[in-house]
């Protein structure tokens, strides 16, 4: 009854003043995102370092110098091209695993309760534990060479330097990823197939469809928005990949695995060079903005 009353009440309340109570709130969350976003577009556009002992609103102007700059660094290209091919790999095999994980958990069965707290568990854990517990892991005497790899390989399996072979290292930062963010995709997925109506479900039942025609026909074409967000929202944090790389393999051996978000990081706080940071930062933006946007347009529109 109260709760009636007070539904009520609010739809009675005029448009204008609702805006007017949350224009504060508004005001200063846009200033929030709005004003760093902005002092990082006028610092790529400035010659700009704490060593040069003056403050940043003094620098000097060098137009698109940063840009150029960064679209001629093989180093930052190394980087992207790291980010890209990782990002495109682990959002791959974290959709397919969570998806499969998501249709066999459809079905009852004893246990189901307990599996479902293991799935997810990885995914409460600090990325920089799973780093360091992956790390060494994959040492030459860890559990993968000296249990896993040496009942293949025997006494070979003890030579291997995960983190000494480029292709090896890339390996491990996918293996740690999958391990702890496959459970988001799961967990996206499960919840949005577990909300088909039951009517559809029993209804193709009657019609004498298959579990796995059910699955693929009915329950996935329905849940298509939710599989778009699951994708962007794990290749948006997947791309600022930082943790595992920094952590496992601090971009060696060399730079094979190193990040874009571990370069800018060197770049801002090693070598202090934020307008060349700021610069970088502004093309992944624009870069991730548009890659997002044609995705979401061929999977909303096109195939619509």
């Amino acid at each position: 009854m109260l709760m009636a009353s007070v539904l009520s009440m609010s739809k009675e309340i005029p448009r204008s003043i609702k805006l007017l109570a949350t224009l504060p709130l508004n005001i200063l969350l846009n200033a929030i995102l709005i004003i760093p976003f902005a002092i990082m577009i006028y610092l790529a556009f400035l010659k700009w370092s704490p060593a040069m002992g003056i403050d940043w609103w003094e620098a000097p102007f060098t137009g698109i110098s940063n840009f150029i700059r960064a679209l001629s660094d093989a180093r930052f290209i190394n980087a992207l091209a790291n980010t890209v091919t990782y990002t495109v790999i682990v959002v791959s095999i974290e959709f397919f695993l969570g998806l499969l994980l998501a249709y066999l958990m459809l079905e009852e069965f004893v246990g189901k309760k307990a599996i479902l707290s293991l799935i997810i568990y990885p995914l409460m854990l600090p990325p920089v534990i799973v780093a360091s517990v992956f790390y060494l892991m994959f040492q030459p005497y860890g559990p993968v060479n000296n249990v896993f790899l040496r009942a293949v390989l025997g006494e070979d399996a003890l030579r291997i330097t995960w983190f000494l072979n480029p292709r090896l290292a890339f390996t491990a930062l996918i293996i740690a990823d999958i391990w702890q963010w496959t459970p988001f995709i799961f967990l996206i997925l499960y919840s949005a197939l577990s909300a088909v109506p039951r009517r559809l479900v029993e209804a193709a039942q009657v019609l004498g469809a298959s579990s796995f025609t059910i699955f693929w026909r009915i329950r996935l074409p329905l849940i298509k928005p939710l599989i778009i967000v699951a994708i962007v929202l794990r290749a948006l944090e997947a791309f600022k990949m930082f943790d595992y790389a920094y952590l496992m393999t601090g971009g060696g051996p060399g730079i094979s695995t190193e990040t874009i978000s571990l370069y800018i990081y060197r770049v801002s706080v090693l070598y202090t060079d934020i307008s060349y940071a700021a610069a970088m930062s502004l093309i992944v933006l624009v870069m991730l903005a548009i890659v997002i946007r044609l995705f979401i347009w061929y999977f909303f529109e096109r195939v619509r």
